[in-house]
């Protein structure tokens, strides 16, 4: 196994690095953090070190705002994809990529899997989804798990969503934007619900 940074400019006008952690796989797991969640924090940490046992390579992907330490703004969202798009495409080919996403992370991952020639070889693991994802999650296969007391999920788009008959649907009960609830307890129990859905979203696409 080996460890290395992919480094990049950016429009912010700092260098990202982007952390590639290498198992000599022909399958590519990639996170997509949220605009305020970082690959660092539990969902999408332990999601990782999944696709690691799991034996993919892992690309943690880092946006230039949170590189520049600056506030995001929604305007720039297709920029942030781009700079994506260039830090996969700086790679060498993989037969199958797995794009593991949060929050604002989940519509950066369906631009980039939109890409043509994309598509067909990625499967999406989309974390707390926002309502501008969903038309991407309609052009995906793979899993989507969110909060039902999500209040960026609300209205409509949680039955938009369960209509969807070609991704996994998981509700949480309960769950915020952050899929915790109120105790500190049962969240580490939700979160191990949660892990359960991640073995069954890499034994679905590998």
């Amino acid at each position: 196994m080996s460890v290395s940074s992919i480094v990049m400019s950016s429009h912010w006008g700092r260098e990202v690095r982007h952390k590639l952690i290498a198992q000599g796989s022909k399958v590519l797991a990639v996170v997509f953090p949220g605009q305020n969640y970082s690959a660092e924090r539990p969902l999408l940490d332990y999601a990782g070190k999944l696709a690691r046992e799991y034996g993919c390579d892992l690309l943690l992907l880092e946006y230039g705002y949170q590189a520049a330490r600056v506030s995001f703004k929604r305007e720039e969202i297709d920029i942030v994809a781009e700079e994506c798009k260039i830090a996969l495409a700086s790679l060498p080919d993989y037969e199958q990529l797995l794009f593991i996403s949060k929050s604002m992370g989940t519509i950066i991952a369906g631009k980039v899997a939109s890409e043509p020639g994309m598509g067909e070889k990625v499967s999406q693991l989309f974390l707390t989804p926002v309502p501008e994802s969903l038309p991407f999650i309609r052009q995906s296969r793979g899993s989507v798990i969110y909060g039902g007391s999500d209040p960026m999920f609300t209205g409509q788009h949680p039955a938009e969503l369960s209509s969807m008959k070609q991704v996994r649907v998981y509700r949480i009960d309960d769950a915020n934007h952050a899929l915790e609830v109120d105790s500190v307890n049962e969240s580490l129990a939700v979160l191990l619900v949660i892990i359960n859905f991640y073995h069954e979203f890499f034994r679905d696409s590998l």
